[in-house]
């Protein structure tokens, strides 16, 4: 059985988004992506947040 991931890092976090790196860096800096977690000089991104930042930019009617 796999690891279980608590956090992701940008690489990770761009793929599971269907969006560049470059792209998910920009919104971070600027304010409007997904929550950052910093440990040391690391920045990862938990599932949760990920989950929490899709379903704030969803549009249409909520099943």
């Amino acid at each position: 059985m796999p690891p279980i991931k608590l956090l992701l890092d940008y690489p990770a976090a761009a793929e599971a988004l269907s969006m560049s790196r470059g792209a998910l860096r920009d919104l971070v800096y600027k304010g409007r992506g997904p929550t950052v977690t910093k440990i040391g000089s690391r920045t990862f991104f938990a599932i949760k947040d990920l989950e929490r930042f899709v379903e704030k930019h969803r549009e249409g009617p909520l099943d």
